[in-house]
């Protein structure tokens, strides 16, 4: 059976992580789905709220969803998150396991930026995710690796430990956290951010004052 990994930042996370988590459960036949949230991508400059916050905020967004989990290493480790090493780890953990790593299409179509990004089919699969007006746009070399490990079978997704690159079409969820945090400085719309945030994660946020609230 296939056990998926969701990374990112989250900050925060909001009900599209959900609800996208939620799909590829269905989408994927997959046991269950842990996210990874990252300390600090190598591709992003900041987090925007401190990791106590973030973890907070995990926890109350998941507390209602059994078989959404959460890993913490990334945080714990520190410093800059690295997929590669993060996914060497699992599988060294998960040996006789289908691990499948979940991504964006905004964040497959830079994955030749990323460290070792050759070897992450190594260890897991690439489950990748489209979202609203993003197109499959690689470079010639990303292509070429793309081409040998493309799959459109979901079923070797579970036949192979790892080595597929596999896309997953969701239904379209058009929020993001950084346009969630702008509304949070601009005079908070609450009818608004109600429909993008769990009750418990707005009322922790707002309490709390995160994201210039």
């Amino acid at each position: 059976m296939l056990k998926l990994f969701f990374g990112g930042s989250f900050d925060p996370i909001h009900l599209g992580h959900i609800v996208s988590a939620q799909q590829l459960l269905a989408a994927t036949h997959a046991t269950d789905i842990t996210l990874l949230p990252n300390a600090l991508s190598p591709l992003k400059e900041k987090q925007f709220s401190a990791a106590r916050h973030r973890k907070q905020l995990l926890e109350l967004a998941l507390s209602d969803y059994p078989q959404l989990n959460i890993d913490w290493r990334e945080v714990e480790r520190g410093g800059h998150s690295y997929t590669c090493d993060t996914l060497k780890q699992l599988a060294g953990e998960y040996p006789h396991q289908a691990l499948g790593f979940v991504m964006g299409l905004d964040s497959f179509n830079h994955l030749d930026k990323w460290r070792d990004w050759q070897t992450l089919c190594d260890y897991a699969h690439l489950i990748v995710i489209a979202r609203p007006g993003y197109h499959l746009q690689v470079s010639e070399q990303l292509s070429q690796w793309l081409e040998a490990r493309q799959c459109t079978d979901l079923s070797e997704l579970s036949a192979h430990n790892n080595g597929k690159v596999y896309f997953c079409q969701l239904q379209e969820m058009d929020m993001s956290s950084s346009e969630i945090r702008q509304l949070l400085q601009n005079q908070p719309n609450l009818d608004l951010l109600k429909n993008q945030l769990s009750e418990k994660v707005l009322d922790y946020i707002l309490q709390h004052k995160l994201y210039g609230a």
